[in-house]
């Protein structure tokens, strides 16, 4: 039962951060038994690993609902990731990498480029390279288990996988990947923080009002909580605006 009760956590929780299963959708235990052909005990112990990470609440006699995004775990998250990440880089450009390394990096970006090209983007192969090439410097900076603890905040990650199908914001994406290469590249440390910064709010910023009205259904919502940071977003958007 453990294997099979498995392959349903990884199967269900891939859709869930890909949005194939939207956030306060309810999930039937019975459809998810019929879909991979098992009891009920596996389905209910998959589903008791994804309460315990957050993506599902179940509550007796009610079933499961994937549980919603909380715009402002959002936020701290990014304000975390900006203040590590810009650390990260500046080691990695002081580590003074060299052209093969370089070349690492170069690779993804021009792989980044090509799929922008195409007529329809394949959102989670982008979402892959995205994260592939902040992944690079956390990697050769030895700081794989704080990237792991990034990529674990399953609430951030459903945020950006929105943030990419809602948007469409592919090539400011790209360009704000292109303004980080040039600055590692150019060794300009100086350089890091504001670009990061931009890059890494520039999801909320782009989502602006879909969160409140297209998609106000997603989110759990605390007024005081949210005013606070996004009054903070539109203030870190004036000192370092996108574009």
């Amino acid at each position: 039962m453990a294997e099979i009760s498995t392959v349903i956590f990884e199967g269900l929780k891939k859709s869930i951060v890909s949005l194939a299963i939207k956030p306060g959708e309810k999930i039937n235990e019975a459809e998810i038994c019929e879909r991979f052909s098992v009891t009920r005990p596996s389905v209910r112990s998959a589903f008791q690993r994804l309460q315990d990470i957050g993506l599902i609440d179940v509550v007796p006699y009610r079933g499961a609902t994937t549980t919603l995004i909380s715009l402002s775990s959002v936020h701290q998250m990014i304000f975390l990731r900006t203040a590590v990440e810009s650390w990260i880089i500046r080691d990695f450009i002081a580590s003074d990498p060299s052209p093969f390394i370089l070349e690492e990096l170069e690779h993804n970006f021009r792989m980044q480029k090509l799929h922008i090209q195409a007529e329809k983007v394949d959102e989670n192969e982008f979402f892959r390279l995205d994260s592939a090439m902040h992944q690079f410097w956390f990697s050769k900076m030895r700081c794989t288990g704080i990237w792991d603890m990034i990529q674990n905040d399953i609430n951030y990650e459903r945020f950006r996988m929105l943030d990419f199908v809602s948007t469409l914001g592919y090539q400011e994406i790209v360009s704000d990947h292109e303004k980080l290469l040039s600055a590692i590249r150019s060794r300009r440390t100086d350089c890091v923080v504001p670009v990061l910064s931009s890059h890494l709010n520039a999801g909320l910023a782009r989502m602006g009002n879909l969160i409140r009205e297209d998609y106000r259904s997603y989110f759990a919502l605390d007024d005081e909580d949210n005013d606070y940071w996004v009054h903070y977003n539109q203030s870190l958007l004036q000192h370092y605006p996108i574009g």
